[in-house]
């Protein structure tokens, strides 16, 4: 590979890193057939997740130049093959990994490095399976905001019930000093 090629390369992989939108997996696909890899792959287009192998020489390089701790922590899992996953949705590489290591009867200690979701690190097997029940930042928001809504619109309605009870009752007054 050219010196300009591997710049190139070390430059996207560090933009991408330090981009806060997406949820990153640090995967290795090497003991997998090659009809087990077409399909992971096939199956990551169709869930809009990226995948792409990279070198570790190449992406140690990269996660030195975003100068962030986090990415930094990185570095000494990265040993054998690399294949990195990224989506914009923090839960799909998960679902995605699960479903096709028990469809292919896999073992994810082999394949699964770790995963940088929402800027925080996960390892191992049981953070995997967590990832796939964590609320995104987005899905968080949605959430409080319905339920403010909830409250402002219940809140709303006994207001209007009040202010309806004080025009009975200032009616209920006039009548009464009229008679």
């Amino acid at each position: 590979m050219k010196p300009n090629n591997k710049k190139q390369i070390i430059i996207y992989f560090r933009d991408l890193l330090l981009n806060k939108s997406l949820n990153f997996y640090f995967i290795n696909i090497k003991g997998l057939k090659a009809s087990q890899q077409a399909d992971l792959r096939k199956q990551s287009n169709k869930n809009k997740i990226k995948i792409k192998v990279v070198t570790n020489t190449l992406l140690k390089k990269s996660i030195e130049l975003t100068n962030n701790s986090k990415l930094l922590d990185i570095i000494p899992f990265l040993r054998k093959n690399t294949t990195l996953m990224w989506s914009k949705f923090n839960k799909a590489p998960a679902e995605l990994l699960l479903k096709f290591l028990k469809k292919e009867k896999l073992s994810l200690k082999k394949i699964f490095k770790l995963a940088l979701s929402e800027n925080n690190l996960y390892f191992g097997e049981k953070s995997l399976k967590d990832l796939r029940n964590v609320k995104s930042k987005t899905e968080l928001l949605t959430l409080i905001i319905k339920n403010i809504k909830i409250l402002i619109s219940k809140n709303f309605l006994f207001l209007n019930k009040i202010s309806i009870l004080i025009f009975i009752l200032k009616l209920n007054k006039v009548y009464k000093n009229e008679n």
